[in-house]
């Protein structure tokens, strides 16, 4: 019984990603997890996000000014929250930086 179940759960995910064409590829993965979005002001970073979805947004993003990809590992604490149209923003501290970034949630 608890094999048919873990045999249920891989197809199962198998049919979801069959059925969203878009396999997730490992060097994506590392990219997404490995970095933020990040821009100097929540105007910037709503901008940005109207470009359409986080692909959209990555390739538009050097015609952004104030907008640019940070290393995770350099990202700290919310220093300041802001909540736009029930969405949750934060502006956190970033290493070696002044000013905090707004970060794509």
């Amino acid at each position: 019984m608890r094999m048919d179940c873990r045999i249920a759960g891989v197809a199962a995910l198998m049919i979801l990603v069959a059925a969203t064409g878009a396999p997730l590829k490992a060097e994506t993965l590392k990219a997404e997890t490995s970095s933020v979005l990040a821009c100097d002001t929540l105007v910037n970073l709503r901008v940005l996000m109207g470009s359409g979805d986080r692909a959209t947004a990555e390739a538009a993003l050097p015609g952004h000014p104030g907008c640019r990809r940070i290393q995770r590992d350099r990202i700290g604490t919310a220093e300041h929250r802001a909540m736009v149209g029930g969405a949750p923003f934060e502006c956190l501290t970033v290493t070696g930086e002044g000013l905090c970034a707004w970060v794509w949630p």
